[in-house]
C-alpha cells in the first residue's frame, strides 16, 4: 500500500498548529487572569490609599483638637468637627464598598463599626469641648486623653482593615506569580517539546526524504558519469519509494540501450575494421600490382631498347672494332720512315680502341640491367655469405685504410635467396662504402632477425649523401662519380625487390651512411618479376 508523503507532512502541520494554538490559548487565559489580578491589585491599592488618607485625616483632627485645647480656638474645633463628619461619611461609603466586596466577612464589617463608634465618640467630645469654650466651664485634660486614645484606636482599626487588603494583595501577587510560573512552564515545555519535535521531524525527514534524495542525487551523478549499473534501494512506500523504483527502471533501460549501442558499435567497428583491412589489402595489392606493371613496362621498354641497341649499335661497333684492328696491323706493317709519325698514328688507333671498348662495356651493362634474369632461390646461410664478402673486399679495404666490422645474428636460420645476386648487391654496397671513405674509416656489415624478416645493413662513416641526392640514388643512370654509369644501386634495388624485400638509405653529411636491406623469411611474401 502506498502512502503519500504530503499526508504525513499535513498531519504533522495540523499537530503543530494544534500544539501552538493550545499553548497560546492557555497562555492567553493565564495572561488574562494576571491582568484581572492587576486590576484587583489596583483596586486594593486604592482601598489601602483611602484608608491611609482617612487615618491621616483622623490624626489631623486629633492634632487640631490638641491645638484647639491649648489655644481654645473655636475655628479649629469647627474645622475638626467638619473633618470628622467628612471622615464618617467616607467611612460609611467605604464600609458599604468593603462589605459588598468581602461578602460573608464579619471581620471587616466589625472593624468599620468600631471605627464609626470611635468617630462618633470623637464628634461627641469635640461638641462638648466646643460648648465649654467661651463659657465658665474649663476644658478638661481627660477629654484630650480620650481623643488621643480614640485616634490611636482608629489608627489600629484602619491598620487591621489594611492588613486584610494587604493579605488580599499578597494572595493576588502570589496567584500572579503562580500564573507567571505556569506560563514560563508552558513556554519551556512547549519549547522543549518543539525542539524535540523538530529534532524528531528532522530525523524522520532526513531519513525518509533528505537522505534518499541525496542518495538519489549521488546515483544520478554516477549515471551522468557513465556508470549505468547503479541501483538505489528503499523500503519507503511514499513518493520517494516510487521515485526510486522509477529511477531503477530508467537506469535499467538505459543500461539495456547502452549495451545494445555498445554491441552495435562493436559490430560496426568490426565491420569497418574488416572493410578497412580489405581496402588496405586491396590498396596495397593494387599499389604492388601498379608498381609491378610500371616496372614490367619499364623493363619491357628497356628490353626493347636493349635489343635495338644491341642490334643497331653493337653490330656496327664490332665491325668498327675489327676494321680498327686491321688498320692497326697495316700501320704496324707499313714502312714509314718517320717513327714519330708511325707512333702517333698507333696512338690515335689505340685511343679509338679504348673508346670503342668503353662504349661496348656501357652497352653490356645496360643490356645486363634491361635483361635481368629472375633469381634462383635456394637455401643459403646469410652469415656465411657476409663472411665471403668480407674476404672479397679485404684487400680493397686495407688499401683504402678501412676497417671492416661484422655483426652476425647467430640465431638466423637458412634463407631462401639467390646467393650470387645477394653477393652482387652486398658487394656493390660495400665497395660504394669503401669509396665514400677516401681518408679511411670503418665499414660495418650486420645481419639480424626482425620478426619474419632478415635485416642486412652496410654502414660507413664517410662523407655522406646530401638529402637532394638521397631521393635519386636508386634511379638508373644517376651518379656523382666521374667514370660511373649510375646502374649499380639501381641493380641492387632490383635484386632486393626480386627477393620480395625493400632497400632504404639514411645518411648524415660528414657523419655516416647506412643502407638497410629487409628480405622476408616467408617465401609466400616473395614476388618475382
Amino acid at each position: 500500500m502506498k502512502h503519500k508523503l504530503s499526508n504525513y507532512i499535513f498531519s504533522a502541520f495540523l499537530l503543530n498548529v494544534f500544539a501552538i494554538v493550545s499553548v497560546g490559548g492557555l497562555s492567553i487565559l493565564m495572561v488574562r487572569a494576571m491582568v484581572s489580578n492587576i486590576s484587583e491589585l489596583q483596586a486594593e491599592s486604592g482601598y489601602v490609599s483611602r484608608i491611609y488618607d482617612m487615618n491621616n485625616r483622623v490624626q489631623e483632627n486629633v492634632f487640631l483638637v490638641q491645638n484647639s485645647f491649648l489655644d481654645l480656638d473655636a475655628k479649629l474645633l469647627d474645622h475638626a468637627l467638619l473633618t470628622v463628619e467628612e471622615v464618617r461619611q467616607n467611612v460609611a461609603v467605604y464600609k458599604k464598598e468593603e462589605i459588598e466586596k468581602y461578602q460573608n466577612t464579619l471581620e471587616v464589617e466589625l472593624l468599620f463599626e468600631k471605627i464609626e463608634a470611635h468617630l462618633s465618640s470623637i464628634s461627641t467630645i469635640l461638641t462638648g469641648v466646643h460648648k465649654k469654650i467661651g463659657s465658665a466651664y474649663p476644658v478638661e485634660s481627660d477629654d484630650l486623653k480620650e481623643m488621643e486614645n480614640l485616634g490611636y484606636n482608629i489608627q489600629n482599626l484602619m491598620e487591621a482593615i489594611n492588613s486584610v487588603h494587604f493579605k488580599s494583595i499578597g494572595e493576588l501577587v502570589s496567584d500572579s506569580n503562580i500564573k507567571m510560573y505556569y506560563i514560563l512552564f508552558l513556554f519551556l515545555t512547549s519549547s522543549l517539546v518543539g525542539i524535540m519535535a523538530s529534532a524528531v521531524a528532522y530525523i524522520v525527514l532526513a531519513r525518509n526524504t533528505i537522505t534518499p534524495i541525496i542518495d538519489l542525487a549521488t546515483a544520478t551523478e554516477k549515471v551522468a558519469s557513465g556508470d549505468l549499473g547503479v541501483r538505489v534501494q528503499t523500503d519507503s512506500h511514499t513518493e520517494i519509494g516510487k521515485l526510486y523504483n522509477t529511477f531503477n527502471v530508467m537506469t535499467e533501460k538505459l543500461q539495456e540501450h547502452k549495451k545494445e549501442q555498445d554491441d552495435f558499435s562493436f559490430e560496426l567497428e568490426r565491420l569497418v575494421e574488416e572493410r578497412t583491412v580489405e581496402l588496405r589489402s586491396s590498396e596495397e595489392s593494387l599499389r604492388k600490382t601498379q608498381a609491378d606493371l610500371l616496372r614490367m613496362e619499364k623493363i619491357a621498354t628497356l628490353g626493347h631498347i636493349a635489343t635495338a641497341v644491341n642490334h643497331e649499335i653493337k653490330t656496327p661497333l664490332n665491325v668498327l672494332y675489327m676494321n680498327l684492328q686491321l688498320l692497326n696491323k697495316k700501320i704496324k706493317k707499313c714502312d714509314i720512315p718517320e717513327i714519330k709519325q708511325k707512333d702517333g698514328m698507333l696512338g690515335i688507333t689505340s685511343l679509338i680502341d679504348n673508346e670503342v671498348s668503353r662504349i661496348n662495356e656501357i652497352i653490356e651493362e645496360f643490356v645486363k640491367y634491361a635483361r635481368f634474369p629472375a633469381p634462383d632461390f635456394k637455401e643459403n646461410d646469410i652469415n656465411q655469405i657476409i663472411e665471403d664478402i668480407t674476404e672479397m673486399i679485404d684487400q680493397s679495404a686495407k688499401n683504402a685504410n678501412v676497417a671492416v666490422e661484422v655483426d652476425h645474428d647467430e640465431t638466423l636460420e637458412s634463407v631462401m635467396l639467390d646467393e650470387k645476386k645477394i653477393i652482387q648487391a652486398l658487394l656493390n654496397l660495400c665497395m660504394n662504402g669503401i669509396h665514400a671513405m677516401p681518408d679511411g674509416g670503418v665499414l660495418r656489415i650486420g645481419s639480424k632477425k626482425e620478426e619474419d624478416n632478415v635485416l642486412l645493413s652496410v654502414e660507413d662513416n664517410g662523407k655522406g649523401i646530401s638529402p637532394a641526392d638521397l631521393e635519386r640514388i636508386f634511379e638508373p643512370f644517376f651518379t656523382k662519380k666521374e667514370k660511373g654509369m649510375g646502374l649499380g644501386l639501381a641493380i641492387v634495388q632490383r635484386i632486393v625487390e626480386d627477393h620480395g624485400g625493400r632497400i632504404s638509405c639514411r645518411s648524415e653529411i660528414g657523419q655516416k651512411t647506412v643502407f638497410e636491406i629487409l628480405i622476408p623469411l616467408n617465401t609466400i611474401n616473395r614476388r618475382v618479376i
